[in-house]
């Protein structure tokens, strides 16, 4: 796939970040570059991948690194969550990649480490900003419960079938990056929390 003919970073002018093709070991992906002279905070972004059928699937990406160790620093990239290749059925990887015909992406919202942001803030607050004091409060619950009821209630609220939106989404990433990074859940909730909490001090929140 000739990639430098068939992508195309469709973002407004004057973004201060890019997006490219990257490949690595897994194949490839997009990634986001941050061209400006201050760190990032939290981004949005779009691409949409289109095969030679008319096939296409949009995939949103966002990050907030108002609960990481650091920001996106100038100069710096990040890789995007979204799938390039196209499978039928997408789930099956004994399926051959559909042929791409086109892979759009785009730059969306940007928040600055200082709070000043680039383009549709109104996006911006719905994908990320309003979820902001939800995600800080649901780490602090977690964390009060782990150190007043122990590591088995913890444990329990990870798997509570009766979580919905955000305290689930939380609990499943929490999940998956405990297993990936093999690494005790409450550890990145401890990391999580106190990240989010220094912003939240500062008044950026």
């Amino acid at each position: 796939m000739a990639f430098g003919q068939k992508f195309q970073d469709v973002t407004a002018k004057g973004s201060p970040a890019s997006l490219s093709i990257k490949i690595d070991s897994d194949g490839p992906y997009v990634a986001i570059r941050n061209n400006s002279k201050k760190g990032i905070l939290a981004y949005l972004a779009v691409t949409k991948t289109t095969d030679e059928r008319g096939q296409s699937v949009p995939c949103r990406s966002r990050a907030d690194h108002a609960f990481k160790p650091s920001v996106l620093g100038p100069k710096e990239e990040n890789p995007l969550p979204c799938p390039i290749d196209l499978r039928d059925p997408p789930d099956d990887p004994s399926k051959p990649n559909a042929k791409i015909a086109d892979v759009f992406s785009a730059v969306l919202f940007v928040q600055f480490e200082h709070g000043t942001t680039w383009d549709d803030l109104q996006t911006g607050k719905q994908a990320i900003l309003d979820d902001r004091p939800k995600r800080l409060a649901c780490l602090k619950h977690l964390a009060e419960t782990y150190y007043e009821s122990g590591d088995d209630a913890f444990n329990a609220m990870l798997i509570d079938p009766k979580l919905q939106g955000l305290e689930r989404k939380i609990a499943i990433h929490l999940k998956v990056a405990a297993d990936y990074d093999k690494t005790p859940a409450i550890d990145l909730v401890r990391k999580q929390l106190a990240a989010g909490q220094g912003w939240h001090a500062s008044g950026i929140f």
